[in-house]
């Protein structure tokens, strides 16, 4: 199958140094060949009291307009007295120099609750943050706050293809808009393959994903001859974990999903997620000697999945808590996984390692102590972030950006595949 050749822009790189020239094809990377990392937007983010107000106000709001209908007449005019409420920042901690280079931008921001779909809001939000944003990551599936968003890519409706669309062209305006922000040529937007209805559902489901990802595929296409120019967006499927009746679990499901439309729609591996599928690390090692696979495999998350009692949980912990003996096992399949697949191209790795602790999210309740309890129901209700004994803290995350660092620059000299585009024209 003939690859197609993603253009890069001739944008500079943090460094001032351009990364390409307009019009040549393949993604350039950075000239000294080290690998940049991200952390999620929603684990690097710093929520004030007036954004915890806003989202108060906006659950009850939307648990009022479930149940009177007219009510959503007033949506707009809501958010506009409302929105003004929801500031956030990033964290200094996690992100600047010698720590997190960039975000994945999450299009679930508090601040998008209302309409996924409406530009003047992913603009704001953009505006405030001021951080560079190396991708980004469509909407989640199980909030509270997201109910009447619900977003499963194996549903063929008019309102999934809206929601398709939606984000797609959110993230093209967003990297229209704010060049300097976006700091990667061709930012991947990370896309969940979605649920079946039950286990007898499962091939009938991935028949409905299919039909998504051509029509994802064909919208690509589209808005990236009315935004892109020289920067194109580029969807990827993310291998599930081994939960519930996901799809796409193994990378063999993945590549049977994108099969047809690889040109367009690549593959973000999720190595904690695939530590949780029956046959693990051996199963994953075995995939990634599948060619056909490996070269659609653009994008890298990064977290651990710890066993217990011989299984092993979905619980997005740091890699600081790993053994040893386990971390060198690490750094091996680290050096297959940049050996077998295309995640130089990106140059950005993404570590998915929340806080386990509310006040890294919202340090202003330290001298509130009685309000913390209560927010903390709150947060663990909304599901916006998910704690567990598993995580640690702000700690946590650097020390585990520090371990990534140190295998996967290793990983990244030693490999023998050039750091430049691998594609043939």
């Amino acid at each position: 199958m003939r690859r197609r050749m993603w253009k890069s822009s001739a944008h500079s790189d943090s460094r001032g140094e351009k990364t390409g020239e307009a019009g040549e094809p393949g993604i350039w990377a950075r000239q000294d060949g080290r690998m940049k990392y991200a952390t999620s937007s929603h684990h690097a983010i710093i929520l004030n009291f007036n954004c915890y107000t806003y989202m108060l106000l906006r659950l009850g709001y939307e648990k009022l307009a479930d149940r009177v209908p007219l009510v959503r007449i007033a949506d707009k005019r809501f958010n506009n007295l409302a929105l003004g409420l929801a500031k956030t920042t990033s964290n200094p901690d996690l992100l600047g120099p010698h720590l997190f280079d960039a975000v994945e931008f999450h299009l679930t921001d508090p601040r998008l609750f209302y309409n996924r779909f409406e530009w003047k809001i992913n603009d704001r939000m953009v505006r405030s943050i001021r951080v560079p944003i190396s991708s980004f990551h469509a909407h989640i599936e199980k909030s509270p706050l997201l109910a009447r968003y619900t977003f499963n890519l194996c549903d063929v409706t008019p309102r999934m293809r809206k929601a398709i669309t939606g984000q797609l062209e959110a993230a093209y305006r967003i990297a229209e808009a704010h060049p300097k922000s976006v700091v990667t040529d061709n930012p991947v937007i990370v896309f969940h393959a979605g649920l079946a209805r039950g286990d007898g559902d499962r091939e009938a489901a991935l028949l409905r994903l299919r039909e998504n990802l051509e029509f994802l595929a064909a919208t690509n296409k589209r808005l990236y001859e009315k935004y892109g120019h020289d920067r194109k967006i580029i969807p990827t499927i993310e291998n599930s974990p081994r939960e519930g009746t996901w799809l796409c679990q193994t990378l063999d499901d993945c590549g049977r999903a994108i099969k047809g439309f690889s040109d367009e729609v690549k593959l973000t591996l999720d190595y904690g997620h695939a530590m949780t599928v029956r046959g693990g690390r051996d199963a994953l090692l075995h995939q990634l000697a599948n060619k056909d696979i490996g070269e659609n495999i653009v994008s890298l998350h990064m977290h651990h999945s710890p066993e217990v009692n011989h299984e092993a949980q979905h619980v997005h912990a740091p890699l600081s808590t790993i053994s040893k003996g386990n971390l060198q096992v690490l750094a091996g399949d680290l050096k297959e996984i940049v050996h077998h697949t295309a995640i130089k191209k990106q140059g950005y790795v993404t570590m998915e390692v929340p806080s386990g602790d509310p006040l890294d999210y919202m340090p202003w309740l330290r001298s509130k102590k009685r309000s913390a309890a209560l927010v903390n129901r709150f947060l663990n209700n909304t599901r916006l972030f998910e704690f567990s004994d598993f995580q640690g803290t702000v700690k946590d995350q650097l020390a585990s950006l520090a371990l990534l660092k140190d295998m996967l620059d290793d990983s990244v000299l030693d490999s023998d595949q050039p750091w430049a585009y691998r594609g043939s024209n």
